[in-house]
């Protein structure tokens, strides 16, 4: 792989191209390829709301993955932490026995290397505990990888992604830049194979980016982040732009949790524009050229969430949405997601 062909810094394109279902917008990667501006994320549990259980309901996918299919979503955000790449696989797979759907309609996202958490089934090997001096990290990526595809039924994704740029809280930068180079080697190796078509991080600031490049032959496609009207990370948007680094949103609604689709401001523009206020913040994501990343369990809102391509908000009204900042997640609080991290 040539470096130079991979280190486009011309931002990524939102182009219309009609080629999946009713996602009708597409962001053009670095690489060239298309990736649909709007994704189903195939996380299901509770991590937000203190006063419930936390984890993953990973059963709660069997009704939403099907729903989401026939709501017309052709792109799937999914991670080997969530635990639900096997009901994706088997109901995509299905789609693809009937002739409903060929592998070229959809585009599969996955992600590998996320810390240990309660959350999840680290002892099946879901996640990587990057400290670990006796692991073997490359090759810890690699059955992350190729279990991925297994569990997918698939034999490439679209899309590999690095989940977090290290442990949470961990201060050795000169170590965790090393672990995240070496998993990115490993990244690179898949993507030479075939078995990814492009790569990227989730959670990366703009310091991990500028060191991961400086690194690494491939620099990254995509960089998944939690954007919101209540978490706009501006700068680090310009930034990714500005190299060429396709953004996506995960939790554009703040999960629920923090009032995004309550807020006055979002439903008086609602109000404007005759939608409803989750089309109002995804329809100021993709007019950024940012890909919206929303999870929803009714059908009808999923086709609702799709249905944001025929307006356009006022720059005074995008001004007036991103003026709503206030850097707060439903994951972790004042802070930005990742920057803990050295």
């Amino acid at each position: 792989l040539c470096r130079r062909s991979f280190r486009s810094h011309r931002p990524a394109l939102v182009v219309p191209l009609c080629v999946m279902a009713e996602c009708a917008q597409m962001i053009k990667l670095s690489n060239g390829l298309d990736m649909p501006a709007l994704g189903f994320g195939c996380a299901f549990g509770n991590w937000a709301d203190d006063t419930k259980w936390k984890g993953f309901t990973p059963e709660e996918a069997w009704a939403a993955i099907p729903e989401a299919v026939r709501a017309g979503f052709r792109h799937f955000d999914g991670a080997l932490f969530y635990g639900t790449h096997r009901i994706l696989g088997q109901v995509l797979g299905k789609h693809f026995a009937t002739g409903q759907l060929k592998r070229s309609d959809v585009w599969v996202t996955t992600k590998v290397f996320h810390p240990p958490a309660p959350l999840g089934l680290n002892s099946l090997g879901k996640s990587i505990n990057m400290l670990d001096p006796s692991i073997d990290l490359k090759a810890e990526v690699r059955k992350q990888i190729e279990t991925s595809l297994e569990e997918l039924l698939l034999g490439y994704v679209d899309l590999l992604l690095m989940h977090w740029p290290g442990m949470w809280r961990s201060q050795d930068e000169a170590l965790n830049r090393r672990l995240r180079k070496e998993c990115w080697e490993v990244f690179e190796e898949y993507l030479e194979l075939g078995k990814v078509k492009a790569i990227g991080v989730p959670n990366f600031q703009q310091r991990h980016l500028e060191m991961l490049i400086e690194d690494t032959k491939v620099a990254p496609m995509v960089n998944q982040i939690e954007i919101s009207p209540f978490i706009t990370q501006e700068d680090l948007v310009s930034y990714c732009q500005s190299k060429g680094i396709a953004l996506e949103a995960w939790a554009p609604f703040g999960s629920g949790a923090t009032g995004v689709i309550a807020d006055p401001v979002v439903n008086a523009l609602a109000e404007k524009y005759k939608k409803n206020a989750g089309q109002v913040v995804l329809r100021w994501l993709v007019q950024q050229g940012i890909c919206a990343l929303p999870k929803s369990s009714n059908e009808g809102r999923m086709k609702g969430n799709l249905d944001v391509f025929d307006f356009e908000l006022a720059p005074e009204d995008m001004s007036a949405i991103s003026a709503l900042n206030k850097n707060l997640s439903p994951v972790t609080g004042n802070s930005v997601p990742g920057s803990d991290i050295a």
